[in-house]
C-alpha cells in the first residue's frame, strides 16, 4: 500500500496548495549540497539471506531514510578491487538487485572510494543513493575507518501556491535544510532572502505563511503570526549598482559609500582576521593597492570579526601593514553591511565605480596574483571612458 507521500508524488498534487513530484535523482545540484550519514561497518551480516558469490572480505551496513532501511555489503579484498552490493528491494538476496558503482580514487597515498546505488522506496519507485568512504587507513580520519557516508541524491519537488503565486523548492526525504525559493528567478541562492524553514512564518508575497511536514505528507497555512513581507535579495551582479550606505570607520571617521569614492575605483572587501582565505588575499590586495592607490584605486574593508574584537583587529591592521579604510561593527555574521549585502561566505569582494555606484567586478574576478593586473585594466577603462 502506498503511503500518503508516494501517493501525493504520484498525483503530483498535495495538501494546503503544496504539489509534490518525486525525483528519483537529481536532488543534489538542485538543493545546493547534502548531508552525509554515516553507516557504521560491521562484520555481522545481518539481514543477509543470499550473498554475492567468492566473497572473501565482506563489511555489511545500513541505509536508512526515516524509517526505511536497506542493508549493503562492502567486499574489501586485499589487494582487489572493492564492490558495493545494495539490497535495493530490501528482501535480504543481494544477487537480484541492480548493480551497484563503486571507484576508487587515488590521491598520493590515499585511496577515496565513491558510487552510487539504488533504493526502493516502495511502489516501484528506485530512488538513488551516492556514497563514499575515506581511506580507511588514514591517519588524519581514524574515526572514519568503520565507516561509509551516504546521501539522498532523490527527493521532492514542491510547488508552493502563494497570494496565487507559485514557487517551485526541492527537499529530501528527512528536510534536514532550509529550503530554497529563487523568488527572483535569477538561479542566485540567497540563504537571507529565500529561505524557508519548516514550522517557522515566512512573508514572500504580502501574506504570512508556515510551511510543515506532518507524517509525508507538506502543509501550508496561513501563519497566525504576521511578518513583514520580506525584500528581495539585492542584485549585485556586474552592470548592477552598489547599495548606498553610511557607516562609522574603525578610525572613528564616517564613510559615506559610494559618494566619499568619487572619481575612484574601490574594491570593497567583506573579511576578517579569522578567515584563512582572506587572509590569503592579502598579499594580492596589498600589491594591488601599492600599485595603484594615488591613481585612483582605493580599498574599503568590512571586518566579521566579533564583539570586543577592535584591539585584535587594530593589531592585525597594523601587524600586516594594511592602510586602508576599515568599517568593525563587531557584529560577526550579524554585520549590517554583511547582512545588507546578502554575504553568506567570505572574503565576498565587489569592485565599485564611486562615480556610478556601478558594480564592475564580483569575487570570481577579484582573486589571486593577477588582481593588480586586472584593476589596472579597469582604470584605464575608466580613464578612457571619462575622455570621450
Amino acid at each position: 500500500m502506498l503511503s500518503s507521500m508516494a501517493m501525493a508524488a504520484a498525483l503530483c498534487l498535495g495538501a494546503d496548495d503544496v504539489a509534490v513530484k518525486f525525483l528519483p535523482s537529481g536532488l543534489t545540484p538542485k538543493v545546493g549540497g547534502y548531508a552525509p550519514v554515516r553507516a557504521a561497518l560491521s562484520d555481522k551480516a545481518d539481514g543477509v539471506k543470499k550473498a554475492p558469490e567468492g566473497l572473501t572480505a565482506p563489511r555489511y551496513g545500513k541505509i536508512k531514510f526515516g524509517d526505511k532501511t536497506w542493508a549493503f555489503i562492502l567486499e574489501e579484498p586485499e589487494g582487489k578491487p572493492a564492490k558495493l552490493f545494495v539490497d535495493t528491494n530490501n528482501d535480504g538476496d543481494f544477487t537480484n538487485d541492480p548493480e551497484a558503482k563503486w571507484s576508487a580514487n587515488k590521491n598520493g597515498a590515499q585511496t577515496m572510494h565513491s558510487g552510487s546505488a539504488q533504493v526502493d522506496m516502495g511502489g516501484g519507485k528506485l530512488a538513488s543513493v551516492n556514497l563514499y568512504r575515506f581511506d580507511h587507513m588514514d591517519p588524519q580520519r581514524a574515526a572514519l575507518k568503520d565507516t561509509v557516508l551516504f546521501y539522498n541524491d532523490f527527493g521532492y519537488e514542491l510547488t508552493l501556491t502563494l497570494d496565487g503565486q507559485k514557487f517551485t523548492t526541492f527537499t529530501g526525504p528527512e528536510t534536514r535544510m532550509a529550503l530554497w525559493i529563487d523568488r527572483d528567478d535569477n538561479k542566485i541562492r540567497s540563504s537571507k532572502f529565500e529561505s524557508v524553514t519548516l514550522g517557522k512564518p515566512f512573508n514572500f508575497t504580502g501574506t504570512t505563511y508556515v510551511l510543515s511536514k506532518e507524517g509525508d505528507t507538506f502543509k501550508l497555512a496561513k501563519s497566525e503570526t504576521e511578518l513583514p513581507k520580506m525584500p528581495l535579495a539585492p542584485d549585485l551582479r556586474v552592470g548592477k549598482k552598489a547599495l548606498a550606505f553610511t557607516m562609522d570607520g574603525l578610525d572613528g571617521k564616517k564613510v559615506d559609500f559610494p559618494k566619499d569614492y568619487a572619481g575612484k575605483l574601490v574594491l570593497v572587501d567583506f573579511w576578517a582576521t579569522w578567515c584563512g582565505p582572506c587572509i590569503a588575499e592579502i598579499p594580492n590586495v596589498k600589491k594591488a593597492y601599492s600599485d595603484w592607490n594615488g591613481k585612483g584605486f582605493e580599498v574599503l574593508g568590512i571586518s566579521f570579526d566579533n564583539e570586543g574584537q577592535k584591539e585584535k583587529v587594530e593589531e592585525f591592521l597594523k601587524k600586516k601593514e594594511l592602510p586602508w579604510k576599515q568599517i568593525y561593527e563587531g557584529k560577526g555574521w550579524k554585520t549590517k553591511l554583511g547582512e545588507q549585502y546578502d554575504v553568506n561566505a567570505i572574503p565576498f569582494v565587489l569592485l565599485v565605480d564611486g562615480d556610478t555606484g556601478e558594480i564592475l567586478a564580483t569575487s570570481s574576478e577579484l582573486r589571486g596574483p593577477g588582481l593588480s593586473e586586472f584593476i589596472g585594466k579597469q582604470l584605464e577603462k575608466k580613464k578612457k571612458n571619462a575622455a570621450e
